[in-house]
């Protein structure tokens, strides 16, 4: 069977297959660098090497594309986790420092408290010493009046004198002895008698 082959030039040459070829199934050609034209279809004749070569190609091509795919959805998702990551560390310095101002803000009002309570306390404890040292003020003041009265007691009056150790009452022209709750004469020294007078 003879068919046309044309050259990248466009001349024609023409080419004896070895075999025939069905009406209508077309050629497939075995010259490199040629087209061939049987019954007006035109074929490539391209060698089986080229047609692995670029299956191999295209294998390599896809798995060049996929890993760059890959790298690519890899560095994605750990920008994603770098971001994640970020956003729960800012998250968590956040409540930190909102615990510390809390913290913060109830030890200063425990200390603010503790300050009122100790003044308090020492206020206390002063209006007590003050109330208690005007209270032993006043109590020494009564003991020292009660012992002026006791010893004014025993001291003779405008109308006594003291003769002869005994007190001796006055009244107008009259002498008579001071008796005391023994029913004794009170006997005196000076001007002091050795019971109460009054």
């Amino acid at each position: 069977m003879t068919c046309d082959a044309r050259r990248q030039d466009g001349q024609k040459l023409p080419v004896r297959l070895a075999r025939p070829i069905r009406e209508g199934a077309g050629a497939r050609g075995i010259v490199r660098g040629f087209r061939l034209s049987c019954w007006g279809l035109d074929v490539m004749a391209v060698p089986l090497s080229w047609k692995v070569g670029g299956a191999v190609a295209a294998v390599v091509a896809a798995a060049l594309a996929w890993h760059g795919v890959s790298l690519y959805l890899a560095a994605r998702h750990a920008d994603e986790l770098t971001m994640d990551v970020a956003r729960n560390a800012e998250l968590e310095a956040q409540q930190a420092r909102a615990q510390a101002q809390q913290r913060s803000a109830q030890l200063a009002a425990t200390l603010q408290r503790q300050r009122e309570d100790l003044a308090n306390t020492y206020r206390q404890v002063s209006e007590d010493a003050a109330q208690y040292h005007a209270e032993q003020l006043r109590r020494e003041e009564r003991q020292r009046q009660e012992a002026l009265r006791i010893k004014a007691s025993y001291r003779l009056g405008p109308d006594q004198r003291c003769a002869d150790g005994i007190v001796i009452n006055r009244k107008g022209s009259s002498f008579t002895q001071a008796i005391g709750n023994t029913g004794a004469p009170i006997k005196c020294s000076g001007d002091t008698a050795e019971e109460p007078l009054r």
